[in-house]
């Protein structure tokens, strides 16, 4: 081999080790998804996606599991549709390396969507402004999961609902708390303030709460001498003998109390009511016959208080008789 050929085979084998490391860097750059397994999802915001482009991450609760592909505007909806790519290798069935295939993927997902409550939400990449895509489990377990937009379910793509962000949560509600403390009338306000303030002044001012004032520090005054004089006449040595006493007065009550349940139980109240009862019974039943006897009674009564005044005007006759006259003049 001369020395012309030599320089060729030197030049030929340069160039095709610099298309070797060309091709092996381009592989590492992005080529190598080309080799990878992706499966295209998409979702779906009603606010704006600002930060968020092609390439932005996806990720599963923190975790990459794919990046943005492509983001369109559905004017007739009024939603922003992004689609994703996602692998599935990412997701394995058991401890050991096997991920799912792409049907067990999206059995998966749809029922972590329907059942858990697995939804799509834009977050913040730290103070960049930059945003991407987490799937986590914002939505409570069993809530009806929202339609899909009409072009996902015409193309037949995995879909899984978005929701709101924290930052248009935040964004909102602070809106409508500017939006209510606006129509707070500070002037009225500090009008009456000013007004309330002016009329307690001449209140605390007045004669009659300085006179109460004045009442009020002298009843402190006097509730605490009272308490000195009661605590310097209530020793610790009478403390102990009014203990005393009051426990001797309660034995003594017991014992009474116990006396008249002893009289009770000997009096028989129990029996004697019952037999006051028979008796009230037996006196509603002959009731007739007593009223009959009473009106009998009072007319011998009025017979003998006749005969009484008769004799009252007239003793003789109780030896000779009665008048006939008297007897006829009276009839």
């Amino acid at each position: 081999m001369d020395k012309r050929e030599q320089q060729h085979l030197k030049a030929g084998i340069f160039v095709l080790s610099g298309i070797i490391l060309l091709l092996t860097l381009l592989f590492f750059l992005g080529l190598s998804d080309f080799f990878t397994r992706k499966i295209t999802m998409q979702t779906g915001f009603r606010e704006s996606v600002q930060g968020l482009s092609r390439g932005s991450a996806v990720k599963y609760r923190g975790v990459q599991i794919g990046t943005v592909k492509d983001i369109s505007i559905l004017v007739e909806e009024n939603i922003i549709l992004v689609e994703m790519e996602i692998d599935p290798d990412n997701f394995l069935k058991h401890r050991r390396n096997h991920p799912f295939s792409d049907a067990e993927f999206k059995k998966f997902i749809n029922s972590e969507i329907a059942g858990k409550g697995l939804r799509a939400r834009l977050e913040m990449l730290g103070i960049t402004g930059m945003r991407y895509i987490d799937f986590d489990y914002f939505a409570s377990p069993g809530t009806p999961v929202p339609p899909a937009p009409k072009f996902s379910r015409s193309s037949g793509m995995l879909y899984i609902p978005g929701v709101t962000s924290q930052l248009k949560d935040v964004t909102q509600t602070l809106t409508l708390a500017l939006d209510r403390i606006s129509k707070i009338h500070f002037e009225r306000i500090s009008e009456h303030l000013e007004d309330a303030l002016l009329h307690l002044g001449q209140l605390l001012n007045s004669r009659e709460i300085k006179s109460t004032i004045s009442r009020l520090n002298d009843t402190a005054a006097n509730l605490e001498k009272s308490s000195y004089a009661i605590v310097n006449v209530l020793n610790e040595e009478r403390l102990l003998k009014l203990t005393g006493q009051l426990e001797k007065t309660f034995l003594a009550v017991t014992d009474l109390k116990n006396i008249f349940a002893q009289i009770a139980a000997d009096a028989k109240i129990p029996e004697t009511t019952a037999s006051f009862r028979q008796a009230m019974d037996v006196f509603s039943e002959q009731r007739p016959e007593v009223a009959d006897a009473l009106t009998k009674l009072d007319q011998t009564l009025e017979a003998i208080r006749t005969l009484a005044e008769y004799l009252s005007t007239d003793p003789s006759s109780l030896l000779r008789g009665k008048n006939k006259e008297k007897s006829r003049q009276s009839r």
